[in-house]
């Protein structure tokens, strides 16, 4: 895989993106989660966001916060997780979208 992560580890602040409920997985992929998965090697991923335990079961799509960066990165969570309004602290690694 030649997708480079950042952001590895804890304390990462992103914003969701609303918008990845109705934006397709990368080609070639059945889902974010999945793309997310190949890239980093993780497998049965845990939902990212710090103060929660649960299995992750997609790929959540989301931008850093505070920062001039406009890349959109996937990142595992749950359900709740990925539909969440306000700005989250997750632990990495976050993978760019294609």
């Amino acid at each position: 895989m030649n997708t480079k992560s950042i952001a590895e580890g804890p304390g990462i602040l992103v914003k969701n993106l609303m918008t990845a409920a109705v934006t397709p997985p990368p080609a070639g992929y059945a889902s974010r989660l999945e793309y997310w998965v190949r890239h980093t090697g993780i497998g049965e991923p845990k939902c990212a966001h710090e103060v929660c335990d649960r299995a992750a079961t997609e790929g959540a799509m989301a931008r850093l916060a505070f920062s001039m960066d406009k890349t959109v990165y996937i990142f595992p969570a749950c359900e709740t997780c990925a539909r969440r309004t306000e700005m989250l602290y997750i632990s990495g690694p976050i993978i760019p979208v294609p």
